[in-house]
This record gives C-alpha cells, structure tokens and sequence, in this order.
C-alpha cells in the first residue's frame, strides 16, 4: 500500500499540479516507486504526458491518469511506493474521498490576502475530515514566492495563528520561470535549476518527516539526494 499525499487547495493558480509532478519526479529520480495522480477533472498533466510522453512516462514523471482507476479507494492497492494526488481546484465531494484515503494532505498557497482568504474553506473541510480520519496529516506550504517579497514571515505567523494547529512548513518554494519551463522536458530535475531542485528535495523530505512525527509510517526506501538537491530551503531562500 503505497503513501498517499493529496496536494489540495480549493482555488486554482495555486502551483498545485507543478507541485505534484515535482514531489513525485524527486521520489522517482531517488530510486522510489513513485507516481503523480491526475485527479483534475482539467487533466492538465495527463494532457501534459500524453502530448510528450509516451505510456503515462514523461522524464521523471510518472502518471496514473484517471482513467486507470474506477474509485480513489483503488489507489490503495497500488504497488507505488508513495503517491501525489493532483486534486481538483474546488470544494467537492471528491476531495472528501480523497483526503479519506490519503496520509498526508499538502495545502500550498501564495500570500497574497485573496489567498490567505481563499485557503480557509481548505482547512474547514480538513478539521472536518479529521473528524472522521484523525490519523491524516495536513501541512502548508508557502508557494509561488517573488523574491522580493519582504513579509513572508508576517504570512507564516498568521498561518500558524490561523491554521487550526496545522502545520506550515520551513520550506518554501520561490517563484521561479524554470518550473514552467521544465514542463518541455518533463520534471525540475530534468534542468539544471540546482536552487529549483533543492526547495522539491527539501519539501519532499519535510513530508516524510511529519508523517514519522505524527504516526508509525515506515519511510519508503529513497536514496539520499545528491549535495546538490540536499539541504534546507527557508526564508532565507527569499533574499537568495
């Protein structure tokens, strides 16, 4: 039974699917069985593979299209080591299936006030799903960061105030051409964005750790990444 993290946000243009494709490539490139799911009823990343890939591969990443399973419970019996779930950019019934087989739930979101506004309907539907599944882990991240940007440290403290207790993660991910730019080769790892590369590495592994913090999860085997990719991307990224 593989892991399973659902990256999720109620609002689009949060930098959901490029985050997916991203975690799942790190994992692949690491040696483990990974997979992104495209629960998007877009399909923006099963257009993505199907147009330059071939057999649901394109460079690191893998694809389970959504035509591959007939309910998100069939997702369990998968052989993948650990999963991403490309989900839906709205509240519906199916992210409550999601989030219900799920172990980790990533929310990521800009900081601009739209939204910081937008993020709230997301972590109402988690505090109610953990009702019913208090195991499931949910995490923030900070996404889409223009460099310039001097008051991240204002948006965690809010998030942390305004979180329910959730997490929100050191690691943040700077706005940066090459994610959309890697798309005409397949994953980040594909190019030669080491700082790119580092902030995937770094939330891939943050992941993992809350899930050890939180429950009795055996990490799935996952070489340790190069010097390259390894280490810490935090605020201090921004000033990079």
């Amino acid at each position: 039974m593989p892991i399973i993290v659902a990256v999720a946000h109620q609002k689009g243009g949060v930098g959901k699917s490029t985050l997916a494709a991203n975690l799942a490539a790190y994992y692949t490139v690491n040696g483990s069985k990974s997979a992104v799911v495209d629960a998007d009823i877009q399909g923006s990343l099963t257009n993505l593979v199907e147009t330059y890939g071939e057999n649901n591969i394109y460079g690191s990443i893998n694809l389970v299209p959504r035509n591959e399973y007939d309910r998100f419970e069939d997702l369990l019996e998968r052989d993948e080591d650990i999963l991403f779930i490309d989900t839906p950019p709205y509240l519906s019934t199916d992210l409550d299936e999601i989030f219900l087989i799920s172990d980790y739930v990533l929310v990521p979101t800009k900081i601009s006030p739209l939204d910081m506004l937008a993020i709230e309907a997301t972590l109402d539907l988690l505090v109610d799903v953990r009702k019913k599944k208090p195991s499931l882990v949910v995490g923030i991240v900070i996404n889409l960061v223009n460099q310039s940007e001097g008051f991240l440290q204002k948006i965690k403290d809010y998030l942390k105030e305004r979180g329910r207790g959730i997490e929100v993660h050191d690691t943040v991910i700077i706005k940066r051409t090459e994610f959309q730019r890697s798309f005409l080769t397949g994953s980040i790892f594909e190019t030669k964005d080491k700082k790119a590369q580092k902030e995937i590495a770094t939330l891939a592994e943050e992941i993992i750790t809350n899930l050890e913090k939180e429950r009795d999860i055996v990490e799935p085997e996952v070489e340790a990444p190069t010097t390259e990719t390894a280490g810490t991307a935090t605020t201090e990224a921004v000033e990079a």
